[in-house]
């Protein structure tokens, strides 16, 4: 089964996977529609700590503590794509999903989704419409700085390991130069902001 996976030094914090996410989840499908709606689905947030950033979002687990916490049967795992979904028609808002969720992937509001006007359960669906016409999730899409990559488990980790490997030996691969400038910049602005010399 493909998922997401991040690499966090290339994230530039530019939130470009957010706004992918909320054109792709927002009913009129433009960026125009989806700005200033308080019901527009955001699966993905960036989170900053310090100068580091990270894109989060749902792991897809398998097995999914979700899954077996959803006591209305919300929750199931697409069979084509592997994604764990939520049917807000049958979300009670119990957030026993949420209370399991070792991500913390799992928020609560009034979506386009909820038909019945209160706050449901929603999450990274990994974008399940879009893989079956072939494409990558919207944000995998989105992201300007190669950051989050869309593939295989076992040959992402294979991949990851060697290259890793690689560099632990040969020293090689590094970031881009632009890239590990713009890293070290944020590092300078966050010492600073702290009062530290660096």
């Amino acid at each position: 089964m493909k998922r997401i996976f991040v690499d966090y030094k290339k994230c530039l914090a530019c939130k470009a996977c957010e706004t992918a996410c909320a054109v792709r989840h927002h009913p009129s499908g433009s960026l125009v529609g989806a700005l200033g709606d308080r019901r527009t689905e955001i699966d993905v947030r960036v989170l900053g700590i310090e100068h580091e950033s990270f894109p989060l979002a749902c792991r897809h687990c398998d097995p999914a503590d979700c899954l077996s916490a959803c006591p209305s049967g919300a929750l199931a795992r697409d069979p084509e794509t592997g994604a764990v979904v939520v049917n807000p028609d049958l979300c009670k808002a119990c957030a026993m999903c949420a209370s399991v969720c070792t991500f913390d992937a799992i928020s609560f509001k009034e979506t386009h989704r909820a038909r019945h006007g209160r706050e449901v359960a929603h999450k990274c669906d990994l974008c399940t419409e879009r893989l079956k016409q072939g494409e990558r999730p919207a944000c995998v899409a989105a992201c300007p700085s190669g950051a989050l990559v869309f593939g295989e488990l076992e040959q992402n980790r294979t991949q990851r390991a060697a290259r890793s490997l690689r560099t632990y030996l040969l020293g090689e691969e590094g970031l881009p130069p632009l890239l590990e400038a713009y890293r070290e910049l944020r590092r300078k602005e966050f010492a600073a902001r702290r009062g530290e010399k660096g």
